[in-house]
């Protein structure tokens, strides 16, 4: 007899029974709830740090935190922001290297969730305040120069190329749709120019995913050095290379527009520059590829995420100088980006036309 039909039936006789088949069914739905409030604990990773990351071989730790143990342990570098904080700064290079939330990374690292963030953007600071010593406009053009015209078949005079990556945000509170890029997602705009290690020697970032990249070019410092004309960047014969979404200019190389009628001198040259300027879209697949947070960088505010941004290039410029094997690292496919509307300015475009037409001559 269940406990519906002892109500039903209403004796005083059955009472007892009644509430012994209450409370029997209260019993289970205590245990419930105290299995799932303890399921709600967090069991934190109190030793992961300082027990299992000595254990890892070169090979682990050079895949979870992107340089060899000894590299970490012995550069100058991270010897000066790892005194006292090694674990900090190894749980900051771990969140930009994956893509777990927060949470399970504190976890992971022994840290609060309640601090863990203060203690991310702590190091990303320190990282930032290091950006001007370690993306640096090189002195000397004449190893890059060697280097672009070996592997771009004879195009001489190249020292870097120049190009735009979006890196993929969250919806910001403030001014989400300038953030809303062509390619449907919100973004934060990093134009980058490297050199023929994949270095970046100069980085402009934080502008808003809908920004074209001729107007971002035209807002950044690089393109205020290169027109300037009292105190140029550039020796007359040494350029930058980009696409044509960015101008022809004297020291800044683009290629001939495609209406499909090139000569085949044209196309020659087109294909040259090219291949010397695949450099940039190499530099940021890497970069995204070592650091994934990029790929989708969920992080409280636009200005947070430029300096996560900066900091994972900081970090991207020295695993080159420490000279880390970046083989693994190969182009992320996601990274190649279509080309906006050109900038065209017409101071010294003749000039420009003039040097363009002689290295496709020379070819």
């Amino acid at each position: 007899m269940d406990v519906v039909e002892l109500f039903l039936e209403g004796g005083d006789h059955d009472l007892n029974l009644i509430l012994g088949a209450v409370e029997a069914l209260a019993e289970p739905l205590q245990i419930v709830d105290v299995q799932a409030e303890e399921r709600r604990l967090v069991v934190r990773n109190q030793s992961y740090y300082e027990d299992i990351i000595p254990q890892y071989d070169d090979i682990l730790f050079q895949e979870h935190f992107r340089m060899s143990r000894e590299i970490f342990e012995v550069s100058y570098f991270f010897a000066n922001i790892c005194h006292s904080s090694g674990k900090k700064v190894l749980f900051t290079i771990w969140i930009i290297s994956k893509q777990e939330s927060f949470l399970a990374c504190g976890d992971r690292f022994g840290i609060a969730r309640s601090t863990a963030y203060y203690v991310f953007k702590q190091i990303i600071g320190i990282l930032v305040e290091m950006l001007p010593q370690h993306i640096v406009w090189p002195n000397n053009h004449d190893s890059a120069i060697e280097t672009f015209t070996h592997r771009s078949g004879g195009f001489p005079g190249i020292i870097g190329a120049i190009d735009g990556c979006h890196i993929k945000i969250k919806q910001p509170i403030n001014n989400a749709h300038d953030y809303y890029n062509r390619h449907h997602y919100h973004s934060i705009i990093l134009q980058g120019v490297t050199d023929h290690q994949l270095k970046f020697i100069d980085v402009f970032i934080g502008l808003p995913g809908r920004m074209h990249d001729a107007r971002v070019f035209r807002n950044s410092d690089i393109y205020r050095k290169l027109t300037n004309q009292e105190n140029p960047l550039l020796p007359e014969a040494i350029h930058l290379l980009g696409d044509s979404a960015y101008p022809l200019m004297t020291n800044l190389m683009t290629p001939f527009r495609d209406n499909g009628h090139l000569t085949a001198r044209e196309s020659r040259y087109n294909t040259k520059l090219s291949s010397a300027r695949s450099v940039i879209e190499q530099a940021f697949g890497r970069l995204k590829a070592k650091f994934r947070r990029l790929k989708d960088l969920d992080v409280c505010t636009a200005e947070m995420g430029t300096q996560v941004i900066a900091a994972a290039c900081v970090l991207h410029n020295l695993t080159i100088e420490l000279e880390v094997d970046d083989e693994e690292y190969e182009n992320d496919p996601q990274i190649i980006e279509e080309e906006d509307g050109v900038l065209n300015p017409q101071q010294n475009r003749q000039e420009a036309e003039l040097k363009r037409n002689y290295i496709m001559d020379n070819l």
